[in-house]
């Protein structure tokens, strides 16, 4: 009886073991973009258009030409890096999480018409974060001081991330132009955590099949001592 138990011991770790294996493995950083779930709309600057008239003054209006929308694919690297930072000095330390974003073969017809994503590197608060590519003291913490130039476009984006599914959204903008976009993407699960479930799976249901039938024996035998006793 001891024996037997302790190797239904061991197989229950093994299992939980290649489990916990499989579940980081499933936490994949590399994302998928969902075409379905994903644009880029290409704003262009307003024009002037204007009506000849040659017996009153020539009368213009201002004219916001419709935006052009993109699909878009490709994938992301999505990478959550947690600080600690001490200072000392009587400075508080900081824990905070901060959320890169690095892009990698887009595909979409708005980059020839100038549209750019590299990536991004967020702050995190729970599960949305923000992004101000536009001011270089964005994610400055600390005692002293920070100074920079701020950028011209106000490029910057925020979303969701909860460990699985992305959601960006975000503004790019020149003097002359801009873009919106929208990107969907979910984890890519990595190429080993497939055969470390297919393995789980058979010794998980060996493991709950001999406890089944060890309980069904033990209530058996409970039975028959009782009615021994009757």
């Amino acid at each position: 009886m001891v024996n037997k138990t302790r190797w239904s011991l061991g197989v229950i770790t093994t299992a939980q073991l290649l489990l916990t294996l499989f579940s980081q493995g499933a936490q994949a950083l590399l994302l998928k973009i969902d075409q379905s779930a994903s644009e880029v709309r290409y704003w262009q600057s307003p024009i002037f258009v204007c009506t000849f008239d040659p017996l009153s003054a020539t009368p213009c209006e201002l004219h916001f030409p419709d935006p052009q929308v993109f699909t878009i694919s490709g994938d992301i690297e999505a990478d959550v890096i947690h600080q600690h930072l001490v200072f000392g000095g009587g400075y508080p330390d900081v824990d905070r999480d901060l959320l890169s974003l690095q892009t990698m073969g887009l595909s979409s017809a708005a980059l020839d018409r100038g549209f750019s994503l590299y990536g991004a590197l967020g702050l995190m608060t729970g599960e949305t974060f923000e992004a101000r590519d536009y001011d270089p003291c964005f994610l400055f913490v600390g005692p002293g001081s920070c100074s920079g130039w701020v950028s011209i476009g106000l490029n910057g984006s925020e979303g969701t991330w909860d460990g699985h599914t992305l959601i960006w959204t975000g503004h790019q903008s020149s003097l002359l132009d801009g873009f919106d976009y929208i990107i969907t993407a979910s984890a890519i699960p990595e190429p080993g955590s497939l055969p470390l479930m297919f393995l789980a799976l058979p010794i998980m249901f060996f493991t709950l099949s001999g406890q089944s039938r060890a309980l069904k024996a033990a209530k058996a035998k409970w039975a028959l001592n009782w009615r021994s006793q009757q």
